[in-house]
């Protein structure tokens, strides 16, 4: 039951604009998972292990000799990309044999390769300082015939990272914008392009990267950079290499595409109590850094209202900025903190806003229980005991099965005022035992709480009379700590019954019982072997009998038809009916009846037929005569 009053205080952001981001990009973690890569023998992990420590600005180790005796396929341009750049970024590309770019160039000799071939080809090519001579309006030409054939958002990337090189960029800054209308939107929430993470990433930059080159206005509207921001904050719990590597590009590039989506979390907690009142909010871009051009007094919590009335409790309140900590912002409650509950802050940075749910948690206790005990139909009035808080009642409460326990109590905060509270139950239960009975307590018109115990009511759940504690619990997800008081001790008597003194036997109904054990019933006893022989003699004996008369007269075949045709239909009628008795024989023996019924259906077909046959043969031979 306990479980079921923790303070529900650890609360969630509830409503969030479209205009904040819920969260930042964890970076030491992934830096943590790149450094890791650095020691793996996927030559990818390996490549974007390096990537992402790189753009990261992390100091690498020498990993020259790592490089040089890295084994890869030479033949697979893929691998071959992939170790060629690692070899750029860190620096050791004369760790690398001259055929290991063999690959590449034969892609490029080839009519027949893909974007993301000659992609990997050319940046093959250029890691090791020998990137191809282009006409340039020819191989856009042909890059854009590629593209035609399969206009993927993956190609688009492939072919603006190619114009980087090439020196096309005009062209991307031309098609940008139609490719970012491409992406897919989750929810109204979230932009990504089809491929998930790897083409999100790697087209977001190259576009990114394009028009910072070409020193024109990012192409993204602002709603689009929170859309692409919150999606990459959906995949920031990557745990390989090539994820973190790649969720880092994008999350630097859009956190460096102005103006930057801002991120505003709970720096700590999300409650305060009455020792603290202030809560810190942390004001970022998506990997944490400080905005840019942000003030701070552009910060301020626009509005506070509590959710239990609507009533608004603050305006336009300034958040002050945490000294030598600039993405710091702590907001100061103490206005409220006397009233206990959940509360909605509206916050702004900047011209972008967010609501966030907050608790004011108190501090509760009940100042006096009224408990006594009177009859169901109200012929005796109670006896009214005052116990207060945390006191226990000194004489134990006698109660039978016609009669009521009655409960009467008010929940004060820390000022002495009344509250209600989101949870209020009394519990009834037997100290070292898992009998218990917990009813809910239901406030009344002058907002009391009050309950009414019937003792009968009790007996299904608490099974046997005895000795019961009765407890007060008390729960609110806005309260500090829950309140259980134990505030009186119950003797029961349920009836004859269940009467005071039957714990061992009611255990014993709630125990363990005996196995059922089944019985069948007993096979009827056989006759003897003796009589069993002589009765299967009897009913073979007419069968002997027709043996030992075919045995003494002999076989007549004088009827025997001559010709070939009803010779043959004589035959098989013969054998039929032969086959018919051997049959009967092995059902004695060892056929079952269904077997048996399934070799007799032909066997009985055959000789009806072979039968019909001979007896007109027969007849159409007395009629001749």
């Amino acid at each position: 039951m306990s479980r079921c009053l923790i303070p529900l205080f650890v609360l969630s952001l509830l409503a969030v604009s479209n205009a904040i981001l819920q969260g930042t990009v964890d970076v030491k973690r992934l830096q943590g998972i790149l450094e890791e890569g650095l020691k793996s023998n996927d030559i990818s992990s390996f490549y974007y292990s390096v990537k992402g420590l790189t753009q990261l600005k992390a100091k690498l180790p020498d990993l020259c000799d790592i490089i040089k005796n890295y084994k890869f396929d030479e033949k697979n341009v893929e691998q071959v990309f992939y170790i060629t750049n690692a070899a750029a970024l860190s620096e050791c590309q004369n760790s690398l044999m001259p055929n290991v770019l063999s690959a590449p160039t034969l892609v490029l000799d080839r009519q027949d390769s893909s974007l993301q071939e000659i992609y990997w080809a050319v940046y093959s090519l250029k890691a090791m300082g020998r990137g191809t001579v282009f006409d340039k309006e020819d191989a856009l030409k042909n890059l854009i015939q590629l593209l035609k054939k399969d206009d993927t958002p993956a190609n688009y990337g492939y072919l603006f990272a190619l114009c980087e090189h090439i020196g096309c960029e005009a062209w991307t800054g031309t098609h940008a914008e139609s490719a970012l209308l491409a992406a897919d939107e989750t929810d109204g929430r979230a932009l990504h392009f089809d491929g998930g993470l790897p083409v999100t990433s790697f087209l977001l930059t190259s576009i990114l990267r394009t028009y910072k080159s070409l020193k024109k206005p990012s192409p993204l509207s602002a709603e689009q950079r929170h859309k692409f921001g919150a999606y990459l904050l959906s995949r920031r719990s990557v745990t390989s290499p090539r994820g973190a590597a790649l969720l880092l590009d994008a999350a630097l590039a859009l956190a460096d595409d102005q103006p930057t989506p801002i991120a505003i979390v709970f720096k700590d907690k999300k409650y305060i109590t009455s020792e603290s009142d202030t809560i810190e909010f942390s004001v970022t871009d998506i990997i944490g850094r400080p905005i840019p051009n942000l003030k701070p007094d552009e910060v301020v919590a626009q509005s506070g209202t509590r959710l239990a009335d609507d009533v608004v409790v603050l305006s336009k309140q300034p958040l002050t900025q945490k000294p030598k900590e600039p993405t710091t912002f702590v907001l100061n409650l103490s206005k409220i903190k006397a009233q206990h509950g959940l509360y909605k802050i509206a916050l702004s940075a900047g011209t972008k806003s967010a609501n966030f749910n907050i608790a004011v948690l108190g501090e509760i206790q009940v100042s006096n229980i009224e408990i006594g005990v009177g009859d169901i139909d109200g012929t005796t009035s109670p006896k009214i005991t005052t116990v207060s808080y945390p006191n226990k009642l000194s004489e134990k409460l006698h109660a039978d099965h016609l009669q009521k326990v009655t409960l009467k109590f008010t929940a004060r905060d820390k000022w002495n005022k009344p509250v209600v509270v989101q949870q209020a139950f009394v519990r009834i239960a037997a100290e070292g035992s898992e009998r218990e009975a917990i009813y809910v307590a239901e406030t009344d018109s002058s907002g009391a709480y009050r309950v009414d115990l019937h003792v009968s009511s009790m007996a299904p759940h608490l099974l046997v009379g005895g000795e019961y504690t009765v407890t007060v619990l008390l729960g609110d997800s806005a309260l500090a700590a829950p309140l259980s008081w134990a505030c009186a001790d119950l003797a029961l008597n349920f009836g004859r019954d269940r009467a005071l003194g039957e714990p061992a036997a009611a255990s014993a109904r709630r125990g363990a019982q005996p196995e059922i054990a089944h019985t069948f019933r007993a096979a009827e006893a056989r006759p003897a072997r003796l009589l069993s022989d002589v009765f299967a003699l009897a009913c073979g004996a007419p069968l002997l009998l027709l043996l030992a008369l075919w045995a003494r007269l002999g076989l007549n075949l004088r009827l025997f038809p001559p010709l070939p045709l009803p010779a043959l239909s004589a035959a098989l009628f013969h054998l039929a009916l032969g086959g018919s008795l051997a049959l009967y024989g092995l059902l004695w023996l060892q056929l079952s009846m269904f077997d048996t019924l399934r070799y007799l259906l032909p066997l009985g077909a055959l000789t009806f037929l072979a039968g019909h046959r001979l007896l007109r043969h027969l007849g159409d031979k007395a009629a001749k005569h």
